[in-house]
């Protein structure tokens, strides 16, 4: 027997059938099967025996007063239900049914998703002027009881955008998947946001949770770099510890541990020296810490760096 799809793809092509027909394809069907369709189509029926057939497009059964198909396609550019019935002398020899279902126009995103280091405002537009586009920022598939769009969406973190339109006599539109990935630099010091991206790709690599910047521990780390420039110890240049700085500005807790370092020019570079030693790899990788301080001081001829860790305590 003739697959449908390749009737159908051989109506759409020229919208004429010439084939020898054998006793087994001398039977009478629809080109389509029941399914999507991204765009209007057109429904043949394969009629190689040239028996009287009838159709309908409005669900209901045909039957010899329906109306009768004269060879012409039949336009389907909605969500529409083509039933056949077929006579041979007067006689109902078979029916046959497809459900046609045309989507909607799939809509489009003003912004393609991708890499950014700012916010961005997306637009979404579909070209069916019918059709109302629903869209979710959770990942999750989108629904009519989605949020409805009406303006610019603002995209100011890491989010995954779904959207799908809607239109009444069509299906649901493909859903559109787009991913904007954020990286708004945490520190004001390019050498340290670059010590910082480093610090959370090695985490990464151990299974580690990535850690999260500290403004007012970053501020912390700024004072232990400089007096580091003149006082190359753990202590600071008054005799007390260096962990005092963390309560000037309310941040002790139990989990707490300074890397120091200078020279270095580059993060990778500082980051590979405390890496190589147990002590500072240990502070970079403990589980238990949950924020991060960074500075890097130069004072005309040096580079002095510093690591500031707590937990989430």
């Amino acid at each position: 027997m003739l697959k449908k799809a390749a009737a159908a793809g051989a109506i759409a092509a020229a919208l004429i059938l010439t084939a020898s027909v054998s006793a087994e394809e001398a039977e009478v069907f629809l080109s389509h099967e029941s399914g999507f369709y991204d765009n209007t189509q057109y429904v043949a029926v394969v009629n190689y025996q040239g028996n009287d057939v009838y159709y309908t497009t409005d669900g209901t059964k045909p039957d010899s007063s329906s109306e009768a198909y004269t060879g012409l396609p039949i336009l389907v550019n909605e969500n529409t239900v083509v039933r056949i019935a077929v006579y041979s002398d007067n006689e109902l020899v078979s029916r046959d049914k497809a459900t046609v279902k045309i989507r909607t126009t799939t809509p489009a995103a003003s912004v393609e998703g991708g890499e950014f280091t700012e916010a961005q405002s997306v637009k979404l537009t579909c070209s069916d002027p019918d059709a109302v586009i629903y869209y979710t920022t959770d990942g999750s598939t989108p629904t009519t009881e989605s949020k409805k769009y009406s303006k610019a969406i603002k995209i100011s973190k890491t989010t995954t955008l779904k959207f799908a339109a809607y239109s009444p006599n069509n299906s649901r539109s493909k859903i559109v998947t787009e991913k904007y990935v954020i990286t708004e630099d945490q520190f004001d010091n390019k050498l340290c946001q670059v010590l910082f991206e480093l610090v959370n790709e090695t985490r990464a690599e151990y299974g580690l949770a990535p850690l999260k910047a500290s403004t007012d521990l970053t501020k912390a780390a700024e004072i232990r770099a400089k007096e580091y420039s003149v006082y190359q110890s753990h202590y600071r240049p008054d005799g007390t510890k260096w962990d005092t700085i963390l309560s000037a500005y309310g941040l002790k807790t139990n989990v707490r541990a300074e890397n120091l370092a200078y020279y270095y020019t580059t993060a990778k570079s500082v980051m590979n020296c405390w890496m190589s030693d147990p002590y500072h790899r240990g502070n970079i990788l403990n589980p238990n810490t949950e924020y991060i301080g960074l500075a890097c001081y130069n004072n005309g001829w040096c580079n002095y760096w510093c690591q500031l860790f707590i937990g989430g305590e």
